[in-house]
């Protein structure tokens, strides 16, 4: 989504303890009680564009108002890292608020490991809409101490930021799933800027694992071609696929919209066998096509 130079910015988080919230947002829906302690989480701003934002969390009687690290807002956008990032403790769920117009999604992803990603898990907690531009994040997974990364998007633009999050016990993991991607819509015209397929959420990550790929244009045509396990690693629970971009384009090649996948997935010598259509069932301006899976992933 970022179409304008990107700044890269190292944040170094300041905090402010204060009797007042640094911004005035409304109460979220029901009856939440006032925090009584507001922690100000600034960053430094890139020059010559504007910064959204703030996020505002509230979690066991504190308000956390949070600038975004990376943001595509305005008149430009900029990528950064949060290295600090504060804790919210292990409260049993977070009310969030992103505090700009045009900004109507919510996506919370939590991350443990340490930031070695190659060795934590990637679970997604579950975002809840709750009106007045409130959201209810509640953690999912096995007890840990997670990055939970915030993600707000909309037709304003979109922004992240991070806190730490403990669960403190175990919590289930949401239901394995897997997306595929092959096919772009370039400008009404089918195209390929790679493939890609990802599973997440299984409960261990397995010992073997294979996949192959069939991509049917609307005429009834068809490619089939096999996706490696790539060499980037995937997490706990998790795997990643990859096949060549000539792989894609001959896809891309067979017909017009819209494509149907077929991926048969062999986890442990047991093989699911996963459909989707694109761009049907990707989400807007997305690529990557959810697959749904007989017999269900594990």
């Amino acid at each position: 989504m970022r179409t304008a130079a990107i700044a890269v910015l190292l944040l170094v988080t300041a905090f402010t303890l204060g009797g007042c919230a640094a911004t005035s947002v409304p109460a979220p829906p029901g009856g939440a009680p006032t925090p009584t302690a507001t922690v100000d989480a600034g960053g430094a701003g890139v020059e010559g564009m504007n910064r959204p934002g703030p996020f505002v969390i509230r979690y066991d009687g504190t308000e956390l108002q949070l600038s975004p690290h990376t943001w595509c807002f305005t008149n430009g956008c900029a990528d950064g890292v949060d290295e600090n990032p504060p804790s919210v403790g292990s409260s049993d769920e977070l009310l969030v608020r992103f505090d700009e117009d045009g900004f109507d999604s919510l996506v919370a992803s939590q991350f443990s490991g340490d930031d070695d990603y190659c060795a934590g898990r990637t679970v997604e907690a579950t975002v809840t809409d709750i009106g007045d531009g409130w959201w209810r994040v509640e953690p999912a997974g096995p007890a840990d101490d997670y990055r939970l990364s915030l993600f707000a998007f909309g037709s304003a633009g979109d922004a992240a930021a991070d806190v730490r999050w403990t669960v403190p016990a175990d919590l289930p993991l949401p239901e394995s799933t897997a997306s595929v991607t092959v096919i772009a819509d370039h400008d009404g015209r089918p195209d390929s800027y790679g493939v890609e397929l990802g599973v997440q959420n299984l409960e261990v990550t397995p010992s073997d694992a294979s996949a192959q790929i069939t991509v049917t244009a609307a005429n009834g045509k068809s490619h089939t071609f096999d996706a490696r396990p790539t060499e980037e690693c995937a997490g706990v629970g998790a795997l990643r696929f990859a096949a060549s971009e000539a792989e894609g384009r001959a896809a891309a090649a067979l017909g017009g919209f819209p494509f149907t996948y077929r991926v048969e997935l062999t986890i442990d010598g047991e093989t699911h066998v996963g459909t989707g259509t694109y761009p049907d069932d990707a989400p807007p301006r997305e690529l990557a096509v959810p697959l749904s899976f007989e017999p269900p992933l594990p």
